[in-house]
Protein backbone atom coordinates (compact mmCIF):
# COMPACT_ATOMS: atom_id res chain seq x y z
CA UNK A 1 0.00 0.00 0.00
CA UNK A 2 1.49 3.40 -1.07
CA UNK A 3 0.43 6.47 0.39
CA UNK A 4 0.92 9.58 -2.66
CA UNK A 5 3.10 11.74 -0.48
CA UNK A 6 1.75 15.40 -2.22
CA UNK A 7 -1.89 14.55 -0.72
CA UNK A 8 -0.82 13.52 2.41
CA UNK A 9 0.78 16.63 2.91
CA UNK A 10 -1.67 18.25 1.32
CA UNK A 11 -4.17 16.24 3.19
CA UNK A 12 -1.94 17.13 6.99
CA UNK A 13 -1.85 20.80 5.69
CA UNK A 14 -5.75 20.93 5.50
CA UNK A 15 -6.04 19.65 8.79
CA UNK A 16 -3.86 22.20 10.92
CA UNK A 17 -5.31 24.85 9.06
CA UNK A 18 -8.82 23.43 10.33
CA UNK A 19 -7.38 23.25 14.13
CA UNK A 20 -5.91 26.51 13.64
CA UNK A 21 -8.98 28.18 12.59
CA UNK A 22 -11.30 26.30 15.22
CA UNK A 23 -8.98 27.55 18.35
CA UNK A 24 -8.98 30.96 17.22
CA UNK A 25 -12.86 30.54 16.95
CA UNK A 26 -13.16 29.23 20.59
CA UNK A 27 -10.63 31.43 22.04
CA UNK A 28 -12.65 34.64 20.26
CA UNK A 29 -15.29 33.44 22.11
CA UNK A 30 -13.94 32.68 25.34
CA UNK A 31 -12.67 36.06 25.31
CA UNK A 32 -16.31 37.72 24.52
CA UNK A 33 -17.98 35.54 27.36
CA UNK A 34 -18.18 36.94 31.10
CA UNK A 35 -16.52 34.75 33.51
CA UNK A 36 -19.05 32.68 35.35
CA UNK A 37 -19.22 33.76 38.93
CA UNK A 38 -16.71 31.23 41.21
CA UNK A 39 -18.05 29.36 43.21
CA UNK A 40 -18.02 29.83 47.25
CA UNK A 41 -14.71 28.45 48.02
CA UNK A 42 -12.17 28.74 51.27
CA UNK A 43 -9.25 29.83 49.93
CA UNK A 44 -7.53 28.49 52.81
CA UNK A 45 -6.42 25.33 51.39
CA UNK A 46 -4.21 22.52 53.12
CA UNK A 47 -0.40 23.18 53.55
CA UNK A 48 1.61 21.87 50.65
CA UNK A 49 -1.55 21.52 47.80
CA UNK A 50 -0.57 23.13 45.62
CA UNK A 51 -2.20 26.34 43.67
CA UNK A 52 -3.94 27.02 47.80
CA UNK A 53 -3.06 30.14 49.60
CA UNK A 54 -2.90 30.66 53.73
CA UNK A 55 -2.97 33.94 52.84
CA UNK A 56 -5.05 35.50 50.31
CA UNK A 57 -6.46 34.69 46.77
CA UNK A 58 -4.54 36.23 44.20
CA UNK A 59 -5.34 39.22 42.81
CA UNK A 60 -7.09 40.39 39.48
CA UNK A 61 -5.31 40.72 36.41
CA UNK A 62 -6.51 43.74 35.08
CA UNK A 63 -5.75 43.95 31.15
CA UNK A 64 -4.74 48.02 30.16
CA UNK A 65 -5.54 49.51 33.43
CA UNK A 66 -3.57 50.65 36.85
CA UNK A 67 -2.29 47.83 39.17
CA UNK A 68 -5.20 46.86 42.04
CA UNK A 69 -3.68 48.41 45.33
CA UNK A 70 -2.75 45.63 48.08
CA UNK A 71 -5.11 46.99 50.61
CA UNK A 72 -8.70 47.68 49.38
CA UNK A 73 -12.12 48.30 50.93
CA UNK A 74 -14.04 45.45 49.93
CA UNK A 75 -17.70 44.10 50.79
CA UNK A 76 -18.66 41.11 53.13
CA UNK A 77 -19.90 39.31 50.17
CA UNK A 78 -16.33 39.90 48.34
CA UNK A 79 -14.29 38.17 50.71
CA UNK A 80 -14.03 34.46 51.06
CA UNK A 81 -16.23 32.11 53.55
CA UNK A 82 -12.96 31.03 55.20
CA UNK A 83 -11.43 34.67 55.72
CA UNK A 84 -14.99 35.92 56.75
CA UNK A 85 -14.86 32.85 59.55
CA UNK A 86 -11.31 33.84 60.20
CA UNK A 87 -12.57 37.68 61.08
CA UNK A 88 -15.59 36.65 62.95
CA UNK A 89 -13.30 34.53 65.36
CA UNK A 90 -11.08 37.18 65.74
CA UNK A 91 -13.73 39.50 66.66
CA UNK A 92 -15.02 37.10 69.43
CA UNK A 93 -11.25 37.29 71.13
CA UNK A 94 -9.57 34.57 72.66
CA UNK A 95 -11.14 31.82 74.43
CA UNK A 96 -11.22 32.35 78.32
CA UNK A 97 -11.43 29.77 80.46
CA UNK A 98 -15.39 30.46 81.72
CA UNK A 99 -17.75 27.23 81.29
CA UNK A 100 -20.26 29.02 78.83
CA UNK A 101 -19.14 30.72 75.53
CA UNK A 102 -21.32 32.71 73.22
CA UNK A 103 -23.33 30.86 70.40
CA UNK A 104 -21.15 32.76 67.86
CA UNK A 105 -18.57 30.12 67.91
CA UNK A 106 -20.37 27.29 67.05
CA UNK A 107 -21.11 25.77 63.45
CA UNK A 108 -24.31 27.43 63.79
CA UNK A 109 -23.91 30.37 65.03
CA UNK A 110 -20.96 31.31 62.28
CA UNK A 111 -23.40 30.08 59.41
CA UNK A 112 -25.81 32.23 61.22
CA UNK A 113 -23.57 35.19 62.03
CA UNK A 114 -22.26 34.62 58.10
CA UNK A 115 -25.38 34.27 56.56
CA UNK A 116 -23.72 31.00 55.17
CA UNK A 117 -25.89 27.76 55.19
CA UNK A 118 -24.03 25.40 57.60
CA UNK A 119 -22.46 22.26 55.92
CA UNK A 120 -20.43 25.34 53.95
CA UNK A 121 -19.15 26.55 57.40
CA UNK A 122 -18.76 22.82 58.21
CA UNK A 123 -16.10 22.09 55.55
CA UNK A 124 -14.70 25.43 56.32
CA UNK A 125 -14.20 24.94 59.46
CA UNK A 126 -12.48 21.16 59.23
CA UNK A 127 -10.35 22.76 56.65
CA UNK A 128 -8.90 25.42 59.01
CA UNK A 129 -8.36 23.62 61.75
CA UNK A 130 -6.35 20.90 59.72
CA UNK A 131 -4.27 23.92 58.98
CA UNK A 132 -4.04 24.68 62.83
CA UNK A 133 -5.71 28.25 62.04
CA UNK A 134 -8.44 27.35 64.69
CA UNK A 135 -8.59 24.68 67.82
CA UNK A 136 -11.71 22.73 68.56
CA UNK A 137 -13.41 21.76 71.77
CA UNK A 138 -16.40 20.96 73.49
CA UNK A 139 -18.07 23.81 75.96
CA UNK A 140 -21.10 24.56 76.91
CA UNK A 141 -22.83 27.55 75.09
CA UNK A 142 -24.49 30.41 76.49
CA UNK A 143 -28.26 29.38 76.51
CA UNK A 144 -27.76 25.50 74.96
CA UNK A 145 -28.04 22.18 77.01
CA UNK A 146 -25.33 20.35 75.96
CA UNK A 147 -21.45 20.88 75.48
CA UNK A 148 -21.45 21.73 71.27
CA UNK A 149 -18.30 22.27 69.55
CA UNK A 150 -16.58 25.90 69.72
CA UNK A 151 -13.52 27.29 67.40
CA UNK A 152 -10.73 29.48 68.56
CA UNK A 153 -8.04 30.92 66.69
CA UNK A 154 -4.77 29.63 67.29
CA UNK A 155 -1.61 32.03 67.39
CA UNK A 156 -0.87 31.35 63.80
CA UNK A 157 -4.43 31.92 62.94
CA UNK A 158 -4.22 35.54 65.09
CA UNK A 159 -1.43 36.72 62.84
CA UNK A 160 -3.31 35.05 59.63
CA UNK A 161 -6.85 37.54 60.93
CA UNK A 162 -4.17 40.60 61.15
CA UNK A 163 -2.76 40.03 57.54
CA UNK A 164 -6.06 39.41 55.78
CA UNK A 165 -7.48 42.74 57.84
CA UNK A 166 -4.61 44.44 57.49
CA UNK A 167 -4.87 43.60 53.51
CA UNK A 168 -8.56 43.81 53.30
CA UNK A 169 -8.41 47.60 54.81
CA UNK A 170 -11.23 45.43 58.02
CA UNK A 171 -11.11 46.11 61.71
CA UNK A 172 -11.00 43.84 64.40
CA UNK A 173 -12.54 45.73 66.51
CA UNK A 174 -15.91 43.80 67.87
CA UNK A 175 -19.16 44.82 66.18
CA UNK A 176 -20.84 47.46 68.40
CA UNK A 177 -23.26 46.16 70.64
CA UNK A 178 -26.82 46.93 70.50
CA UNK A 179 -29.11 49.42 72.77
CA UNK A 180 -29.43 48.13 75.93
CA UNK A 181 -26.90 45.74 75.95
CA UNK A 182 -23.73 46.91 77.78
CA UNK A 183 -20.36 46.48 76.12
CA UNK A 184 -18.26 42.99 77.50
CA UNK A 185 -15.02 42.98 77.38
CA UNK A 186 -13.12 41.46 74.95
CA UNK A 187 -9.00 40.57 74.63
CA UNK A 188 -7.45 42.32 71.95
CA UNK A 189 -5.80 40.36 69.66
Amino acid sequence: MLIDLPSFAAGGIAGGVAAAIAWAVTRGLRKRQKPAPAPESDGIGIPGDPGTSLVSPPRPRVVGGPPVPAAVSVSADQIRLSERVVIALAREGRLGDDASVRTVRTQAGLASALASNQSAVSKVLRRLVAAELLTEERRHVQGGRQRLKVYALTRRGELLAREMARRRNLSLLPERPEAGNPPRPRANL
